[in-house]
């Protein structure tokens, strides 16, 4: 089976320069600042983009919102912890990141990158493919929330979330619909796909079902509804007797020991295997041993 790294901001943290969520959501807010209570950051991003919303069109306005923040993001840096998860040789990473910090390490060592996507808007299907210098394909790149090289696919608000779990959806339950090469291509729902032991490729979302899946440095917050959508699809085929056996891949939490008991309890009930490491304000030290447990998992 293959294996598969999910990571999130918490490797880009430990860059020179880092940009955390709570500097970026402060600076979409512009003149108008207000206090984020218990908003989600979903629904922080909408309000800013209302708050400062002017003339009639209103993807101008966020057009010009997602593209600060691809500019903000541009300056993100590698750092060594990205040459680490390089060595895992895993058949696929996705990332929630915008930015292309991994992609720049693997070009820093010689290989190429090349964009395989004819998404506008939405990362179903939206992935770099890293290449040897012989053209050999080396591993996938999933950005699961759009990319800074194309700003209107930056995932932040809520009315972008909302449309991409349709489109998840849709490709989970094999309703998706989309044109490759000048044909209408469909898709087979998970399961006949889970059965067959036949995966078409074009999408991360299969990865939840049909390859060990490693999750670092990403905190999984409950207003990631994509992620939480195909956890929770991949966990009701597990508890139905007809198709339990159909799911037979591992997925692996990395965390701080101090995940919340609602948190840690969620993902258990969702067949989500938790793996905690001690932080004590180092975070080098967490990600050093987190990567150990990582490596002795897959040798």
């Amino acid at each position: 089976m293959q294996n598969t790294l999910l990571f999130g901001n918490g490797i880009n943290n430990l860059s020179a320069h880092p940009i955390s969520w709570n500097h970026l959501l402060n600076q979409l807010k512009g003149r108008h600042k207000f206090s984020n209570g218990t908003l989600p950051n979903t629904l922080i991003y909408e309000r800013a983009l209302f708050q400062n919303h002017q003339g009639d069109d209103i993807r101008s306005s966020e057009f010009s919102l997602k593209d600060s923040i691809a500019t903000a993001f541009k300056k993100i840096e590698s750092n060594h912890y990205h040459d680490s998860i390089i060595e895992f040789r895993f058949d696929h990473y996705l990332t929630s990141n915008y930015d292309y910090a991994l992609e720049n390490r693997y070009l820093a060592h010689g290989y190429t990158s090349r964009h395989n996507s004819t998404e506008d808007i939405y990362s179903v299907r939206r992935h770099n493919l890293i290449e040897n210098k012989n053209g050999k394909l080396v591993t996938s790149i999933w950005h699961l929330h759009g990319e800074i090289d194309r700003p209107m696919s930056i995932m932040l608000g809520y009315d972008q979330y909302c449309g991409a779990v349709s489109k998840i959806d849709g490709y989970i339950k094999g309703t998706y619909e989309f044109t490759e090469r000048k044909k209408q291509r469909r898709i087979d729902r998970i399961e006949v796909k889970l059965r067959q032991d036949r995966f078409d490729g074009r999408s991360w979302t299969e990865l939840f079902f049909n390859s060990n899946l490693h999750i670092l440095g990403l905190s999984l917050d409950f207003s990631e509804t994509d992620l939480w959508w195909l956890l929770n699809k991949r966990a009701r085929l597990l508890a139905d007797r007809k198709t339990a056996s159909l799911v037979r891949n591992n997925i692996y939490f990395y965390t701080p020991d101090n995940i919340t008991r609602q948190h840690e309890g969620t993902l258990r009930s969702f067949s989500v295997d938790i793996v905690k490491t001690t932080v004590n304000n180092n975070w080098s030290g967490y990600y050093d041993k987190a990567i150990r447990k990582i490596m002795a998992r897959l040798t």
